[in-house]
């Protein structure tokens, strides 16, 4: 049982999943970072697996359709998306953080396949260098999620025979 201030803490025995990174090449001293602490996690407790497929693509905004063509290929048990999106003399910023993350979500969504939002979204270089560690922070998050939609695809399948089987009793 956990309280309101602990929750409990998530098991994450991820040998074997296969957790792909989708990284843009825009802002790279920000974002080729990012994998390379999501990775040193990665190996050094739950996915020892190894099994990284990592595409490289031109920016945030090009994130969704890279994360499609990923989850399509059905190899990924769960996605990375690692970008920087700076705030700039203009609103191009908003346009970019907006369009990714609601594309990310979109494809999420249809696929049924976590993808973990690993894009900083920074008003200077300052902030985004600050926060590049959380790359780590991405790679346990695919991995609980991926367990986490693994677990709940195993207990829809159970009910479904469930039902199934009690069905077939009452036309007997």
């Amino acid at each position: 049982m956990w309280t309101h201030t602990q929750p409990p803490a998530p098991d994450l025995q991820g040998t074997g999943l296969c957790i792909g990174i989708a990284v843009a090449r825009y802002h790279w001293h920000i974002t080729g970072a990012m994998p390379a602490t999501g990775a040193a996690e990665a190996d050094t407790s739950w996915c020892r697996a190894g099994r990284y497929p990592c595409e490289l693509h031109p920016g945030a905004y090009e994130l969704a359709s890279i994360a499609q063509a990923m989850l399509n290929s059905g190899h990924c048990h769960a996605l990375i998306c690692f970008g920087c999106v700076m705030k700039g003399e203009t609103r191009h910023d908003v346009v970019v953080s907006d369009a990714a993350a609601q594309g990310i979500q979109m494809v999420a969504l249809n696929t049924q396949i976590p993808i973990i939002f690993g894009i900083m979204c920074a008003e200077n270089q300052q902030q985004a260098e600050a926060r590049i560690g959380r790359g780590a922070e991405c790679a346990e998050a695919a991995v609980e999620m991926a367990l986490t939609v693994q677990a709940l695809k195993g207990q829809k399948v159970s009910s479904e025979k469930e039902e199934e089987r009690t069905h077939v009793y009452r036309d007997r």
